[in-house]
């Protein structure tokens, strides 16, 4: 087994596992199994969500989403995704050793 196999099977027995981290959700309307996070601004931007909610007037929620790059694309940052149901930008995306990265956000009032 060459080091590429190797990754691919503990992207699946593993981190993919429902078992183990991944939960099924629902994203652009296929049934995945995904790791979802919720992220805080203090992770992305370096500073407090109360410096710019009180700058901007909008409270933005932002979730980190896993798949796996066999199972789902690379999508343009800008563009809209539906999880679960809900409609979430595009912040930031990319692709790694089999696993699509996807940081999204949605405003609140």
């Amino acid at each position: 087994m060459n080091f590429k196999e190797a990754l691919e099977k503990d992207l699946s027995s593993v981190f993919f596992n429902a078992n183990e981290f991944a939960e099924e959700h629902e994203l652009e309307g296929e049934t995945l199994d995904l790791v979802v996070e919720d992220t805080s601004l203090e992770e992305l931007k370096g500073y407090g969500k109360d410096q710019l909610s009180a700058a901007q007037e909008v409270f933005s929620h932002f979730k980190t989403i896993f798949v796996r790059s066999s199972d789902f694309y690379v999508p343009k940052v800008g563009s809209i995704l539906v999880l679960n149901g809900n409609e979430y930008y595009v912040e930031e995306s990319a692709e790694d050793m089999g696993i699509i990265r996807i940081l999204i956000s949605a405003n609140e009032s």
